[in-house]
């Protein structure tokens, strides 16, 4: 299943797996108001996608995204406040397009090649998995233009060392995909990304899809957790996949040698 939502952004959506890809590639994947719009409009129809499993998120041509395409978004200037309003969530549209990705219920995993710079950089924290060519060049640039990170990032990078992302936030510093695992700012390296995150998302889309929610969602909330209280999570959920159907059948499927079928 193929869906275009503008000229700048597609979704593809096969074996569970859906593939949403930045398409604006003479432009290193640079976001205009139509990228935005695109994507957003892409988080959006995610969780209506029956079957979903994982979301694989990538750029084509050499980037993954070089971040806001100033010159585009000045051209329509009187749009710009409403970037910054928020919704009665409370979450305004640019810090939605890094956090809606949380929307879609399912791990996203990011393949990030080129340039990831900015509002780039910004929108792959939003995701699961960072898997990283390791010449790609990551920076947050928003420095250059007298400007902070705003997409979110204060609740994305929360797990991340606080003193690289800060670090990179006041020195605008470009770093290379290789330093930035090092950094921990990916899960992993790989020559070959896009190929890499569609296999670990086809892995992922292998197994029993509510394992996989309840390890997200202890992954997710543990660390607003006191001691004691992440301990009971943990129990609280591995007791309610004991007792369920998908359970039994990946235990069967390890029995019998087979793959399991989870409906």
């Amino acid at each position: 299943m193929h869906h275009i939502f503008n000229e700048r952004v597609t979704l593809t959506f096969t074996d569970h797996v859906a593939d949403v890809m930045l398409s604006r590639p003479d432009h290193h994947n640079g976001l205009d108001w139509a990228m935005i719009d695109g994507l957003l409009a892409a988080q959006q129809h995610l969780p209506q996608l029956a079957g979903l499993r994982a979301v694989v998120l990538s750029g084509d041509g050499d980037s993954f995204c070089a971040g806001l395409d100033m010159a585009s978004i000045m051209s329509e200037a009187e749009r710009l406040p409403t970037l910054l309003a928020p919704d009665n969530a409370g979450i305004n549209p640019v810090q939605r397009l890094a956090l809606g990705w949380r929307e879609a219920g399912v791990p996203v995993v990011a393949a990030l090649h080129g340039h990831v710079y900015g509002g780039g950089l910004q929108i792959a924290l939003g995701a699961d998995i960072r898997i990283l060519h390791p010449h790609a060049r990551l920076g947050l640039l928003e420095i250059d233009w007298g400007i902070i990170p705003d997409m979110a990032i204060s609740v994305t990078g929360m797990g991340l060392r606080q003193d690289v992302l800060q670090e990179l936030a006041i020195s605008g510093r470009k770093v290379s995909g290789e330093e930035a695992y090092q950094l921990g700012l990916g899960s992993r390296l790989s020559d070959v990304p896009q190929e890499a995150a569609r296999e670990t998302a086809a892995l992922i889309a292998s197994r029993s899809p509510r394992a996989v929610a309840a390890a997200r969602e202890l992954f997710a909330r543990a660390p607003d957790l006191a001691h004691g209280e992440r301990l009971a999570l943990e129990a609280h959920l591995q007791q309610q996949l004991l007792a369920g159907a998908e359970h039994r059948e990946a235990v069967s499927a390890r029995m019998e040698r087979r793959a399991p079928r989870f409906d």
